[in-house]
């Protein structure tokens, strides 16, 4: 065999390095952004001495979490820091591997399967409504999109809390109405207009069923639709607790019917971290994070004062996500204790997952806490402690 010159060699080696460095920009790996592991199988746990945090101050936070004589009630509290379980507690009979109820939190996960979705090509933002349910088909309704949907600003005629009574709320009789059980997307979909899209923000339940409802009928598969939560969320990040409930017409309620438990659904708040990316695979697409973080508007501008909707209605929001910033036509943000990045999934009796991405932390708080003020644990207050006994960087 005839040998190989040096110079052929060195073109050689050179020629197939440069074929490997062009190779789809989907073969590289993509390290994260927080933490140095990936919590699939596991979270790893780290000491609140190695992870920054004052143990004394801590303490402070678990007396207020936990208090005895405290009206709020907590059934599970995680604090989790650059992807390291510092914290864990739970009482009132739940464990590490007891389900609890999400309440809103369902929202937050409705907004990362539609992420997941359309980094799939499911469905976009501009997907209209009127083209899957041709009931919106009609004045101001026809022109909603995805996008207006997930942002809570189709303009749909909707209170989620009664003020009087909770139980003629409107987000009672969008899950259990005689004309709403059996396909509650739909049901939303015939409800009344009262705005033009991007009016005026409203918050409410109605909007992540017909989000769940659109992408069932964009899939137009049922078993693709039935399990894809689980494909593309719940088993590549092993989110083994998760159940989400179900419609008669089998789509997923989405605004509510999740349940699990405290550390499973943190990792969402991890991969929102992580900018969409999980074991160096793109679960959601790499504007996602940015988007569903950034304030609606110009919906929120408008201040709503009919009776009880004004309370909802004047925080900033993203897409299913709750967010600390300053609006117009607030003095101050809604948790001035904490980072203006932080954003939130937030429930019914005090369900809270808090992400500050500046501080690498998220929050997992699940309660059974009344619907009066003094009933509930003060989020504000939480933030406050939680971030006075970190001292990493003082």
């Amino acid at each position: 065999m005839a040998s190989i010159k040096s110079n052929q060699l060195i073109g050689f080696i050179f020629s197939f390095l440069l074929s490997l460095y062009s190779l789809p920009s989907f073969t590289a790996t993509t390290p994260p952004h927080y933490g140095d592991y990936w919590p699939t199988k596991s979270w790893r746990t780290k000491s609140l001495e190695d992870a920054g945090f004052d143990r004394g101050k801590f303490q402070k936070l678990l007396d207020y979490v936990w208090e005895d004589e405290g009206n709020h009630k907590s059934d599970a509290y995680v604090v989790i820091k650059d992807g390291y379980v510092v914290y864990e507690g739970y009482d009132r009979g739940y464990n590490p591997k007891k389900k609890h109820m999400f309440w809103s939190f369902s929202k937050s996960l409705t907004s990362t399967l539609i992420g997941a979705a359309i980094q799939k090509g499911h469905i976009s933002l501009e997907t209209k409504a009127k083209d899957l349910y041709p009931e919106m088909n009609r004045e101001k309704a026809r022109d909603v999109t995805l996008r207006h949907v997930i942002n809570m600003s189709s303009g749909f005629k909707f209170y989620e809390e009664n003020p009087i009574n909770i139980a003629l709320s409107d987000s009672i009789f969008v899950y259990y109405s005689k004309d709403a059980y059996k396909d509650v997307a739909l049901k939303v979909a015939k409800t009344e207009m009262k705005h033009a899209p991007d009016e005026q923000f409203n918050y409410g339940t109605h909007e992540p069923m017909l989000a769940m409802g659109m992408l069932k009928k964009a899939i137009n598969n049922l078993s693709v639709y039935e399990n894809f939560p689980w494909d593309a969320l719940f088993t590549p990040m092993n989110m083994a607790s998760v159940v989400f409930e179900r419609d008669k017409s089998k789509t997923f309620l989405g605004g509510s019917g999740g349940w699990g438990v405290a550390k499973d659904y943190a990792k969402l708040g991890f991969l929102m971290l992580n900018e969409g990316v999980w074991e160096e695979k793109r679960i959601l697409p790499e504007w996602w994070a940015n988007f569903a973080t950034k304030t609606v508007a110009p919906a929120l501008v408008k201040r709503n004062s009919e009776d009880g909707q004004e309370r909802l209605n004047v925080e900033s929001y993203g897409a299913y996500w709750w967010l600390n910033k300053k609006l117009k036509m607030n003095k101050q943000r809604p948790y001035p204790s904490a980072p203006d990045d932080l954003y939130q999934a937030m429930g019914f009796r005090g369900q809270t997952m808090g992400v500050i991405p500046s501080k690498g932390l998220i929050i997992v708080r699940m309660g059974s806490d009344g619907r009066k003020p003094k009933k509930k644990l003060k989020r504000d207050k939480m933030y406050k402690l939680l971030l006075a006994s970190l001292v990493e960087d003082k």
